[in-house]
């Protein structure tokens, strides 16, 4: 009977288990948020049940084509181990440009950013890299 429970208890569980936010973007990548929507980040999933995270949680606004992501996050407040604490200052704005490559596998991709930039550096990198200015920013 306590193995009846227990596969139950399990089974309930893992029922549970699943995004309280989930968007395709473009291709592999998509916007993921977990446990609450202020975790919000983009992800590459790839493979079955593999979906790691690129940059920053956090994100609040999100623009995209094929080429190109962009976010704009609040600033993630970490603990003396530098480990994120799932808040966030939210006077502090900090962007991402992530470029697009649905090739790669998936620890490629996790390294594969640019940021965190202050509005002003954003704007430059955005420029170097030829992002088109018709990617807007849309709030989530």
């Amino acid at each position: 009977m306590k193995k009846v429970i227990l596969h139950m208890a399990l089974l309930f569980i893992l029922s549970g288990c699943g995004f309280v936010y989930e968007e395709q973007l473009t291709g592999n990548y998509y916007l993921v948020a977990v446990d609450v929507k202020d975790d919000m980040t983009v992800c590459y999933h790839d493979e079955p049940e593999l979906w790691l995270g690129i940059g920053k949680e956090g994100v609040y606004e999100v623009g995209y084509d094929e080429h190109f992501i962009l976010t704009k996050n609040y600033k993630v407040l970490l603990d003396s181990a530098g480990m994120s604490l799932h808040r966030y200052d939210k006077s502090i704005t900090e962007y991402y440009i992530i470029p697009v490559d649905n090739t790669q596998n998936h620890f490629d991709a996790q390294e594969n950013y640019f940021g965190a930039f202050t509005e002003e550096e954003f704007e430059a990198k955005r420029k170097e890299l030829g992002v088109s200015d018709d990617i807007t920013f849309k709030k989530l």
